[in-house]
């Protein structure tokens, strides 16, 4: 097997990690997990951490209503995780109230009357939540206090007990959470996944724009062996998104904004201010290529000015193939299998 003879185009690689090469199931599962878990917590319900990691499959068929919810978010634009299960919160709590939130095929039919562009409408959902709830809107905001308590929450169910403790300082208030991290796999064969890989690094720069944060994005690539194919400067996790936002002042440097990708083409040692005042070698993305599965990829690969490959390895499947269409992306493999060819 040999690459693919598009890819002889491009001399950078910048890769999505979620959809394309890591499953996001375990995300899902923690997002079911920490919704089950704050609304519980608001509701002064216990939870018991040991029965939920064995029931996982159950709690996230009732959350996410089969998967459907996730669908309509990430359709609308949902990125991040960690807002799956803040907005999935809010809208339990419009439709539900927050004594009785465990209704959510109502959250589902809400949801599908939301606008296309979702991340437009944060505030719009907290600012109703809380004229439903009595809740404080400045509370409900997101990056605001419950924001950051889900996020944690969420943290906690992925590292598990010992690793949260590790990086965070304390223990999880709700304990026996193993970490769904040492549960990871790779979204295609990982013998593949490693030739692809090792294939790439030959020739190319390889990299990650990953909404992950370090922590996450080190363990499955160091535990598949697929580390060193990566440029050790080409790693760009969410991380190297907050350190910006703080340093610039700027709130909004995740993606569909083109940060990430810039910051792992130029290398995550490249000064910020000068990546956002496009002060680069901006010959060097016309030889770039993206490889993603969702829309915010699609558009900040767009926003920088590189080549885009959708893989249909995400929560659309095929059925993202017609959005991918009509933004014009250059390439739409059905997976990053595709990267390969016969001989």
């Amino acid at each position: 097997m040999s690459l693919a003879k598009f890819l002889n185009k491009y001399d950078t690689v910048i890769f999505d990690m979620d959809g394309v090469i890591t499953s996001e199931d375990n995300y899902w599962n923690c997002a079911a997990l920490t919704v089950w878990e704050y609304l519980s917590w608001n509701s002064d319900e216990k939870i018991n951490a040991v029965e939920c990691m064995h029931s996982i499959s159950r709690i996230r068929e009732r959350v996410f209503c089969g998967n459907e919810l996730i669908s309509i978010l990430k359709s609308k634009g949902v990125n991040s995780n960690w807002d799956l299960g803040y907005v999935t919160v809010l809208m339990a709590w419009i439709c539900n109230g927050p004594n009785d939130w465990n209704n959510f095929q109502t959250v589902l039919d809400y949801a599908k009357g939301l606008s296309d562009n979702i991340i437009d409408e944060y505030d719009k959902l907290a600012l109703t939540c809380s004229e439903s709830t009595g809740f404080d809107y400045g509370w409900l905001k997101r990056n605001e206090l419950m924001w950051k308590t889900m996020r944690d929450i969420f943290q906690q169910w992925f590292l598990g007990d010992e690793l949260f403790k590790e990086r965070f300082g304390y223990m999880p208030m709700n304990t026996g959470k193993s970490g769904l991290l040492y549960r990871e796999e790779p979204i295609i064969n990982k013998n593949v996944l490693i030739e692809i890989l090792h294939l790439l690094s030959k020739s190319k720069r390889v990299c990650t724009g990953t909404g992950r944060p370090y922590i996450e994005m080190i363990q499955p690539i160091t535990d598949w062996g697929i580390k060193d194919y990566f440029a050790s400067d080409g790693l760009c996790n969410y991380d190297h998104v907050v350190e910006a936002e703080k340093e610039m002042g700027n709130n909004a440097l995740t993606k569909p904004h083109p940060y990430m990708f810039l910051k792992a083409l130029y290398g995550t040692d490249y000064d910020n201010a000068r990546l956002i005042n496009e002060d680069y070698d901006k010959s060097r993305i016309k030889k770039t290529l993206v490889v993603g599965d969702a829309g915010a990829d699609i558009l900040a690969a767009q926003a920088m000015g590189a080549d885009f490959c959708a893989v249909l390895t995400g929560i659309q499947g095929e059925n993202a193939r017609n959005y991918f269409e009509k933004l014009n992306a250059e390439y739409i493999l059905k997976s990053l299998a595709d990267f390969l060819e016969e001989d």
